[in-house]
C-alpha cells in the first residue's frame, strides 16, 4: 500500500513537472501569436511571398488602407528602409511605404536563437534577403556555425523553399536552408 502510494505521488510530481511547463509554454506561444499591430500605406504598396521584392507580387493595397501587422524581420532594404512586416495573412510589406499606427511591430521569431552548421562542399552565399537574386552581403565557410532567428519560404534552392534569417548587426542577413545542417531544434517560422 505504501509502494503504491509513492508510485502514485511520483507519477503526479512528474506528470506535473512536464505538464504545466508545456501548458505555460503554450499559453506564451498563443499570447504572443495573438498580439497584433496596424499601420496605415503611406502609398501604393506591393504584398509579397517572402519579405524581398524578388518574392512573388500575391496582392497589393492603396495609399490609405490600414493593415493588421504580425511582425517585422530585417531584408533588403527599399528606399533606405530595411524592415519588412509580416502581415496578419502571413504575406510581407516592405516597412518603407507603412506608417505605424500605435506601437512599433516586434521583431519576428520568439525570442530565442537557434543554431546551423554550413554543411554546402564551399562557402555558403550570406544574402540582404531570402533570394539569390539579393544581394550578397558575405559569406560562411563550410562547416561554420550559424546563429538563426527564424524561417520563411522563399525561393526554391535544390528543391528546398527554406531561408533562415541571421541574427545581425541590423541588416538582412539570410542564407538558404538546403546548405544548412539544424543544431539541436529547428527555428520557427518567422
Amino acid at each position: 500500500m505504501i509502494i503504491r502510494q509513492r508510485v502514485r505521488r511520483t507519477a503526479i510530481a512528474l506528470a506535473t513537472a512536464v505538464i504545466v511547463p508545456l501548458g505555460l509554454l503554450a499559453t506564451t506561444s498563443v499570447a504572443q501569436a495573438a498580439t497584433t499591430y496596424q499601420g496605415r500605406v503611406t502609398e501604393g504598396i506591393n504584398v509579397r511571398s517572402a519579405p524581398t521584392s524578388y518574392a512573388t507580387k500575391v496582392g497589393s493595397y492603396a495609399k490609405g488602407a490600414t493593415i493588421t501587422i504580425q511582425c517585422k524581420v530585417y531584408g533588403p532594404s527599399v528606399s533606405g528602409n530595411s524592415l519588412w512586416y509580416k502581415l496578419a495573412t502571413g504575406r510581407w510589406v516592405s516597412a518603407r511605404y507603412v506608417a505605424n499606427i500605435g506601437a512599433a511591430p516586434r521583431f519576428c521569431g520568439d525570442g530565442h536563437e537557434y543554431t546551423g552548421r554550413v554543411s554546402s562542399s564551399t562557402s555558403l552565399a550570406v544574402r540582404s534577403g531570402p533570394n539569390t537574386a539579393n544581394l550578397k552581403v558575405s559569406s560562411a565557410p563550410r562547416g561554420a556555425t550559424l546563429h538563426i532567428v527564424c524561417k520563411v519560404d522563399s525561393q526554391s534552392v535544390d528543391g528546398n523553399r527554406r531561408w533562415y534569417q541571421l541574427t545581425g548587426d541590423g541588416g538582412g542577413q539570410w542564407v538558404s536552408a538546403r546548405y544548412v545542417t539544424n543544431v539541436g531544434a529547428a527555428p520557427p517560422y518567422c
